[in-house]
């Protein structure tokens, strides 16, 4: 902003030009449930998503503990880290840090297992995904062992020891 020469009578003026200037520079306050928007990117390694949802956390208006678990779990992209996070049920983010620790040294210690995240920001699984269109793999029904079985739209059946007729 250009002030013209002389425009300054009293320190009040200065004060209120300088803070409608860079009043848009001031960090965005966050409410809690702005946390609840961020999610844990395809190739985001854990550590990064951590730092990421921490920084989030910082600029919280109302920080409270409970939501910042529940926000982060629901970000967390499904793995072996998040199904440990379910079964443990932890109650603070500091929990969560230690167990994040421990969760990038071990994958870094199975090397050669499937991984979730890895550090560094790179996800690999060696498992194949396979397409539906024809391809044959572990994720579609094109090289089954057994016969697909076909049912008719009504049919009859028993249970407990009386014949019932219904629509399957």
């Amino acid at each position: 902003m250009n002030l013209p020469p002389r425009s300054i009578y009293a320190f009040g003026d200065l004060a209120g030009l300088f803070l409608s200037q860079f009043a848009a520079n001031k960090p965005k306050r966050l409410k809690v449930a702005d946390l609840f928007d961020i999610k844990q990117a395809g190739g985001e390694s854990l550590k990064s998503y951590m730092t990421h949802f921490n920084d989030a956390t910082v600029r919280v208006n109302d920080p409270d503990q409970k939501f910042f678990v529940k926000a982060f779990q629901k970000g967390l992209r499904v793995g072996l880290f998040s199904d440990a996070l379910a079964l443990q049920k932890p109650t603070s983010m500091e929990e969560i840090c230690v167990k994040a620790e421990k969760h990038v040294e071990n994958e870094g210690e199975r090397s050669g297992a499937p991984s979730q995240t890895r550090l560094g920001g790179e996800a690999r699984n060696s498992a194949k995904i396979y397409s539906i269109k024809g391809e044959k793999g572990p994720h579609n029904a094109g090289n089954l062992s057994h016969a697909a079985v076909k049912f008719s739209s009504s049919s009859r059946r028993k249970t407990d020891g009386e014949e019932q007729e219904g629509v399957m």
